[in-house]
Parts: C-alpha cells; structure tokens; sequence
C-alpha cells in the first residue's frame, strides 16, 4: 500500500485491510509517519502483522529495497494498492517541467515499476493477485484546465490497468481501477472547502465520498467476491461524475 500514512484514502484502506485480517504492509514517504501509523495499526490489530517502510514511489532503486524486505518477511505481495499520487496544477503555458517529470515518476512510472515487480514474484511463485490502481475521473474532464500533468497520468493509470489485467489474467492476476473525485477528509479537501462545496453542488446526492467509502471498495475487489472483475474502472463520485 503506497502512501499510506496520510490522513485520508491510503491509512483508510491500510485500517480496512487489517479489519479484514490481512496483513498489512504500509508505506509512504513521510518516514516518520510511516512508523507511527504502522505502529497504531499493529496496536489495534495484534493478530496481523504490519510492516511500516518508508517508500518514495517514484524512486525505482527505494521499490526494489522495500519489495525486498517485504518478500523476504511477508512472502510475495497479494494485493497492491497503488495509491501514491502528487498534483501541481497551472496552465500548460507556464508549467515547470520539473514538476511534470516528477508527477509522471510517482503517478505512472511508480505503479508501473511496482506492479511489474508484484506480477513476477506472484507468478513466480504460482499464486493468484490483485492490483488496485486509485484513480481520478479527472482525464475524463480534461482536468478541468488545471491539472494536464495529474489528469495525463490519471488517464496513463487507467490504461495500464487494463494492460495488466490482460497480462495477468492468465496469471490469476486481477486488476481494476478505483477512479473518484472529490473525497472528504482528506488533507487536500479539508484545506479547499470551496472545493466541497461545489461537489456538493454537483451531486445528485448531496454528498462526496469519504475515505472510508474507497476503502469499502478496495476491500470489496481485493476479495474473492470480485473473482470475476478484472479491467474496469469503478467509480466513486457521489454521482458527480457518471462514467459512461
């Protein structure tokens, strides 16, 4: 599980996944977070095992170092859950190259680089997977003018699962993408509220998602009750946003 140790979606899923009685291994590029989160979730779930690793997922040599002390102490990954994203919005006209280079790192590149490592070792050692691959309808609106770089690697995000739904499914590799757009409680939301307001405004509910309504989902497709979901993008959008 990439970025973790936040406030919002990863620390949620992480919880719900030791809810469920898996183990749980949590990282994230706050060092220190990292450690205090995977110590709480080891507190409060002392039947699991828990592995707190500091992770910059953009970086391929520090995927390398945790998968390897992951597998060596957990065994191969069974589900990964690529949550790990950064956003700098601006017009294309002024926008730095250096802050797109190091979004297509993280958002693409890293998921890529983790999945492919995951999808070897699983099939290495004969056993059945799921990717997660968290998303945002954000391609799918042209990022509203602001966010080209995020909602490029958003859209590269959803191609790639697709591509490795069709190389794994011969694996029992499954992979789908968790796509949203607004989400309660997180940091980024919770510092915009003129952001909320017009979720609200624009759902047919009402209401956004919350964090804990994503991790519902990645649970529900993590298990063997979504044995036969494998390339498709769920949306959670409170209806904001309809896929077609």
């Amino acid at each position: 599980m990439t970025a973790a140790a936040g406030r919002g979606i990863g620390q949620a899923v992480a919880r719900r996944y030791a809810d469920a009685g898996a183990d749980v291994v949590v990282t994230d590029v706050h060092a220190g977070r990292t450690g205090e989160v995977a110590a709480s979730i080891a507190q409060d779930h002392p039947d699991v095992r828990v592995l707190g690793l500091p992770l910059d997922a953009g970086d391929r040599a520090a995927i390398d170092a945790v998968l390897d002390e992951v597998e060596a102490t957990l065994g191969p990954v069974t589900v990964l859950v690529n949550n790990a994203a950064v956003n700098v919005t601006g017009s294309i006209f002024d926008y730095d190259p250096q802050d797109w280079d190091r979004i297509v790192a993280v958002n693409l590149t890293g998921p890529w680089y983790l999945s492919q490592r995951v999808m070897r070792s699983l099939r290495a050692a004969g056993r059945a997977g799921v990717i997660l691959n968290v998303s945002s309808y954000a391609p799918d609106v042209g990022g509203y003018g602001a966010e080209t770089a995020y909602a490029t690697t958003k859209g590269g995000l959803n191609a790639l699962t697709r591509c490795l739904a069709h190389e794994g499914g011969a694996h029992g590799i499954r992979a789908n993408t968790i796509s949203m757009g607004v989400v309660r409680g997180t940091k980024f939301i919770d510092d915009r509220p003129e952001i909320l307001e017009n979720a609200y405004e624009l759902s047919p509910l009402g209401t956004a998602a919350t964090a804990a309504d994503i991790a519902e989902l990645a649970t529900y497709l993590a298990s063997d009750r979504a044995a036969t979901i494998t390339g498709e993008i769920v949306n959670v959008a409170a209806g904001s946003y309809m896929r077609t």
